[in-house]
């Protein structure tokens, strides 16, 4: 048979497969913000629940063994940052002094690391920068709220009440700067 008899091609011509490559990556550029939002949306949620999950875990030692113990955002070095951001992570350690800062990596009970560039921000209260549990396993003075952002928008809280329970919920509205 000629190749240039009538009939059935078998195959694509060469304009037939590069369209469908150009519609396939419009479609792709269309579609990738979208996802990026959702993944964002996404780690902010995954996020509530594993601090709250580390709070409590925080709280169990300080009734157990009866000794203090505090969580503070971590700078990513075994101590407490000087402000609210707890975006870079955060730590527990043992603090029967009372100190701001752990007084040896022995006192650390957990140090939880996290992108401190990442699409999701935690803001602590202005006015408390620490958790400290008493061996009740109260926290006293006021309640602490994180705010879990996802680029400019707030997806939820995580509150620490006086009495050291701690809770997350679901919030919409625009992040706190």
């Amino acid at each position: 048979m000629r190749k240039d008899a009538p009939g059935h091609a078998h195959g694509f011509s060469l304009v037939e497969l590069l369209s469908v490559v150009a519609i396939a990556a419009i479609l792709t550029g269309l579609a990738l913000p979208g996802f990026q939002d959702t993944l964002r949306r996404q780690r902010a949620s995954s996020t509530m629940p594993l601090l709250v999950g580390q709070l409590a875990q925080a709280r169990n030692p300080a009734i157990s063994r009866q000794i203090p113990v505090t969580v503070c955002p971590s700078r990513g070095d075994g101590r407490c940052r000087s402000d609210p951001d707890w975006s870079a992570g955060w730590l527990a350690y043992h603090d029967p002094l009372r100190s701001d800062q752990p007084r040896s990596r022995a006192d650390i009970l957990r140090e939880e690391h996290r992108p401190a560039d990442g699409p999701v921000r935690i803001l602590g209260s202005a006015g408390r920068l620490r958790v400290r549990y008493q061996p009740s396993g109260r926290s006293g003075g006021t309640n602490l709220t994180l705010r879990i952002c996802a680029g400019a928008a707030l997806q939820g809280e995580v509150i620490v009440n006086n009495v050291g329970r701690a809770r997350s919920r679901r919030v919409q509205g625009a992040c706190p700067s």
